[in-house]
């Protein structure tokens, strides 16, 4: 019973570490989407709402990669 227990903790661990790799990731993402909306001397060639939307899109691939990553170590952890 006591090994079952420690399994449980290590999965709950990675679950957690997913989760803040996660959390990083975005506020990462969304600080480069505010850090282009608030900069005035943005180079010509470059189209800041074409960053933005690539960021955004990064936003949600991110969550779709993290959410299905997250899914599968909460069966993991539900099968211990």
């Amino acid at each position: 019973m006591k090994e079952k227990e420690k399994l449980k903790n290590i999965k709950d661990l990675e679950y957690n570490h997913l989760l803040n790799k996660q959390n990083v990731f975005l506020i990462v993402l969304a600080t480069a989407i505010i850090s282009i909306i608030l900069n005035d001397n943005f180079p010509e060639d470059l189209s800041k709402w074409g960053l933005i939307l690539a960021f955004i899109l990064g936003i949600i691939l991110s969550l779709l990669h993290y959410s299905k990553k997250l899914e599968e170590k909460i069966n993991e952890i539900k099968d211990v």
